[in-house]
């Protein structure tokens, strides 16, 4: 097995982290809390910028490209490329309107509330997008890490466990999309609580998942490179 060049440890922590944020601000703008319209801005420029450009890469270059690893691509690549896109939409939307938050509480947060109706449509889709993924996970059992893969690796006999799990959290992460869509466009506000449940349980699992992967992906090149076998 020949190393390849991924990232897909910095687009975890970084979706993980997105999710998150959006969680906590979709949380202040419903609860009337006062924005810092710049603060977020600032933070949704970062976290959208990495997730669209590493995204981007990964879905025109294909880096997953052997070993039955290529629809590692189409999962992870295209769902953080969309993701980010929303993210940077969210940044340059807090920065423009920096005035209006300065102002009224109650106006500036339903103002936002009625401006993020239009991306609905595509972050519903995105969800879409990630529930059928999610279904792939578990129908292929996609997502068993390799033998020389330190942890992981060591359930690579078992691909239903890595599959459920990869499915679940995709899963978990397009119900709160579809929710989030759903309360916009049916005037139900009271849906978006459990979007907001959905991403958190999400952002902490992509968090984890991405800090574990920074160990378990240099130990397998390290496998890779000095011909070892650490399982751990």
């Amino acid at each position: 097995m020949s190393a390849v060049v991924v990232y897909n440890e910095l687009v975890a922590i970084t979706a993980g982290a997105g999710l998150l944020g959006f969680a906590a601000f979709l949380t202040d703008l419903v609860r009337n809390k006062r924005i810092a319209s710049e603060a977020w801005a600032a933070f949704f420029g970062i976290t959208g910028g990495l997730l669209l450009v590493t995204g981007l890469h990964t879905t025109l270059t294909w880096p997953f490209g052997d070993g039955g690893f290529e629809y590692a691509n189409i999962a992870f690549g295209q769902p953080a490329a969309g993701f980010g896109a929303l993210l940077l939409l969210a940044a340059v939307y807090l920065w423009r309107h920096r005035a209006l938050f300065d102002g009224e509480v109650g106006t500036a947060n339903a103002t936002a509330l009625a401006a993020l109706k239009p991306a609905g449509i595509f972050v519903g889709a995105l969800g879409l997008g990630m529930a059928v993924l999610a279904i792939a996970f578990v129908r292929f059992q996609l997502g068993a890490a390799p033998a020389v893969e330190p942890i992981s690796g060591r359930f690579g006999d078992w691909p239903i466990l890595e599959a459920l799990f990869l499915g679940g959290l995709w899963g978990i992460v397009a119900l709160g999309a579809l929710l989030f869509a759903i309360a916009l466009w049916t005037d139900r506000p009271q849906l978006l609580r459990w979007a907001v449940w959905a991403w958190v349980i999400g952002g902490v699992v992509f968090l984890l998942f991405g800090a574990m992967n920074f160990y378990t992906h240099i130990g397998m090149y390290y496998n890779i490179s000095h011909d070892t076998m650490h399982k751990w």
